[in-house]
């Protein structure tokens, strides 16, 4: 077997329709991720409640 067969290779080329399906899933999950409500206040900058609880 030839070890350069392309059979054998690990890249595969993407054909010009994949390519474009591909960027438009990458652009279109990016758009999403930046567009969510970031508003939500972090637990590091919020105080903490304190809890006691009660055994007998």
């Amino acid at each position: 077997m030839n070890p350069l067969s392309p059979s054998s290779t690990a890249i595969h080329r993407l054909s010009g329709r994949s390519f474009i399906q591909y960027a438009s899933i990458w652009i279109d999950s990016s758009v999403i991720a930046a567009c969510t409500n970031s508003n939500q206040p972090s637990t590091s900058n919020s105080r903490l409640d304190k809890v006691t609880f009660g055994t007998n």
